[in-house]
C-alpha cells in the first residue's frame, strides 16, 4: 500500500508542479495577449506546444540514463531565479525582459525534467515542442518598432501604388492612406502587421509537425514572412477600395472580418507550402517504451516548495503595502480659449479619456490628449505604454527631427516630467510634450518617458516599496506655431500652471 502511494505521488507531483509553473507563465503572458492586439495570436501558442508534446510523446525514444550532474545545478539556478523574477514582474508586467527571463526559467526547468526522465534522447526529442513558446513572447520594443513600422510603411506605399494603378486616387502619409472619402489607417496607424508574428509561429509549428530539416524550416519561415506581407497588402488594398467606394464609415464592419480572413488564408497557404517542401508528415510509430525513469523526488519536492514560497511570499509582500494613499493630478481643460473643440478618444484606450484642441492668444495652435487608467489590473500599465508619440506619430506621417530628452515642469508643488520631441509635418515644426505618470506614494522622481534603464531603475524601486498595479495616466500636448523649441517649451511652462489641478 505504501509502495503504491509512493508511486502515485512520484507520478502526480511533477505533473502538479509543472502545471502550476506553466499556468503562472501563461497568466503573465496572457496580459499582453489580451491587451496588445499585436500579440492576440499568443493564445494559440500553449495549444500548439501541447499538441506537439502529445505528438512527440506517442513516438518517444527509449529513455537513457541521465548522468550529467551539471543538469541539477542548472535546474536549481533556474528555480531560484524564479523568485526575484516574479517579484520584479508584479509591478512591471510590461517589461519585456522580465517576460523573456520568466519564460527562459520555465523552459529550462521543463527541459531538465525531460532530461531526468529520459536522458539526452528525450531532451532532443521534446526540446522544440517546449521552446515554441518563445514565439509568442513580445519582441523587445526597439526591434518591434523597427521591423513592424518599417514593414507597415512599405505596405502602405505598395497599397497606394496599387490603388492609383486601379484609378483610385490615393496619397500616402506614413502608415495612413488618403483617399477621396477620407484617411484610412493601416491597423489604425499604431499597430503592426499582426499576422507577421502569428505566421512566424505557425511556420515553426509546421516545420516541427512535418519533421522538416533545419534548412527547410528556415525556408518555410522566410516564405511565411513573404506570405504575411502579401496578404496584408491585399487586406489593406481591399479596405482602402471599400473606403474609397462606400465611405470611411463602412470600414467598421469589414475591419475584423478582413483581419481574421487574412490570418486564415496565411495558415492555409503556409500549410500548402509545408506540404510542397516536405511532403506528407511522417507516420507516427507508437512507442513501445512504458517504463519511465522518475524525476528525483528531492528535486520535485524542493521545486514545489520553492514555487509555493515564491508565489505566497510575493503576494504577502505586495498586499502588506497596498491601500496607502498615492499622489495624482489631472488636467483642467481651457474651454474658454478661442476655437476650443473637443477631440474624441476611442473608449478602448483608457478608463478616463479627454482630448481637445484650441488656439492660444498668440496664435499658436494646441492639442492635448489626457488618458487615465484606474489602479488595479496590470493591463493599465501596459496600455499606458503602448501608444507613445515617437512610435505613433511617425506612423501618421510625422517625421521625428529631434529628441530633446526629459524636461521637468513645476506646477502646483509637483515636478512633472515631459519627454520633449520635435517633429516635421508637411514642412511645419510641431513640438510634442509627453508625460507618463504613475500614482506612486512618493512625490519624488517619476519614471522617465523613454523605455531606458533609468525608467527600469524606478521599476525596480517599486519592488522595494511594494508598489504594484498603480494608477497610470498620460498627457500628450502637441504645439505648433512657434519657430523654436525654446519658445514652445516656455509657452508650455506658462500654461501648465493653470492647466494642472490636484
Amino acid at each position: 500500500m505504501i509502495a503504491k502511494y509512493r508511486d502515485f505521488l512520484q507520478g502526480i507531483l511533477p505533473l502538479a508542479v509543472f502545471s502550476a509553473l506553466w499556468c503562472l507563465l501563461i497568466r503573465h503572458l496572457s496580459v499582453q495577449w489580451t491587451v496588445n492586439p499585436q500579440y492576440s495570436f499568443g493564445w494559440f501558442g500553449p495549444v500548439l506546444c501541447a499538441y506537439l508534446l502529445f505528438i512527440r510523446w506517442t513516438d518517444r525514444p527509449a529513455p537513457e540514463p541521465a548522468k550529467s550532474r551539471g543538469t541539477e545545478w542548472l535546474f536549481w539556478i533556474a528555480a531560484f531565479a524564479f523568485l526575484p523574477t516574479w517579484l520584479v514582474e508584479q509591478p512591471n508586467p510590461d517589461w519585456r525582459l522580465v517576460s523573456w527571463l520568466l519564460t527562459l526559467e520555465v523552459v529550462i526547468l521543463s527541459l531538465c525534467a525531460f532530461y531526468f526522465l529520459g536522458g539526452r534522447s528525450w531532451l532532443r526529442h521534446f526540446a522544440f515542442s517546449i521552446c515554441l513558446i518563445f514565439s509568442v513572447i513580445p519582441w523587445p520594443g526597439d526591434a518591434e518598432t523597427f521591423v513592424i513600422q518599417g514593414l507597415m510603411q512599405v505596405a502602405a506605399s505598395v497599397t497606394a501604388e496599387l490603388l492609383n494603378l486601379f484609378s483610385i486616387p490615393a496619397l500616402q502619409h506614413g502608415n495612413l492612406i488618403e483617399v477621396k472619402t477620407g484617411v484610412i489607417g493601416i491597423d489604425e496607424a499604431c499597430s503592426g502587421i499582426r499576422s507577421l508574428q502569428a505566421t512566424l509561429m505557425v511556420s515553426l509549428f509546421l516545420g516541427e509537425l512535418y519533421r522538416a530539416t533545419w534548412l527547410r524550416r528556415l525556408v518555410l519561415v522566410l516564405l511565411g514572412v513573404i506570405v504575411a506581407f502579401l496578404c496584408n497588402v491585399g487586406r489593406t488594398f481591399l479596405l482602402c477600395w471599400i473606403g474609397a467606394k462606400s465611405g470611411i464609415e463602412s470600414l467598421s464592419k469589414w475591419h475584423d472580418p478582413a483581419g481574421f480572413t487574412i490570418l486564415g488564408l496565411c495558415f492555409v497557404v503556409l500549410w500548402g507550402l509545408a506540404a510542397l517542401l516536405v511532403g506528407r508528415p511522417p507516420r507516427l510509430q507508437p512507442s513501445k517504451q512504458s517504463t519511465l525513469r522518475p524525476i528525483p523526488r528531492g528535486l520535485m519536492i524542493g521545486l514545489g516548495t520553492w514555487l509555493l514560497v515564491s508565489v505566497v511570499g510575493t503576494e504577502v509582500w505586495y498586499r502588506a503595502h497596498e491601500g496607502k494613499e498615492t499622489r495624482h493630478w489631472s488636467f483642467d481643460w481651457p474651454v474658454m480659449k478661442e476655437h476650443f473643440s473637443e477631440v474624441v478618444i476611442p473608449e478602448r484606450l483608457g478608463d478616463e479619456r479627454h482630448g481637445g484642441s484650441w488656439t492660444d492668444s498668440d496664435g499658436s495652435r494646441w492639442m492635448a490628449f489626457f488618458v487615465k487608467w484606474v489602479a488595479g489590473p496590470p493591463r493599465s500599465r501596459i496600455l499606458a505604454r503602448l501608444h507613445r508619440p515617437e512610435v505613433c506619430l511617425p506612423a501618421a506621417g510625422y517625421k521625428l527631427e529631434a529628441d530633446r530628452g526629459t524636461i521637468t515642469i513645476s506646477a502646483k508643488d509637483l515636478s512633472i516630467p515631459f519627454h520633449a520631441l520635435e517633429f516635421d509635418y508637411d514642412g511645419q515644426h510641431v513640438f510634442v510634450f509627453y508625460c507618463l505618470w504613475e500614482d506612486r506614494r512618493e512625490a519624488g522622481e517619476q519614471p522617465r518617458i523613454r523605455d531606458d534603464w533609468d525608467h527600469r531603475l524606478v521599476g525596480l524601486e517599486s519592488v522595494i516599496f511594494g508598489e504594484r498595479n498603480l494608477g497610470q495616466q498620460t498627457l500628450e500636448i502637441v504645439i505648433s506655431g512657434y519657430a523654436t523649441p525654446q519658445q514652445a517649451e516656455g509657452a508650455l511652462r506658462r500654461q501648465m500652471v493653470s492647466l494642472i489641478k490636484t
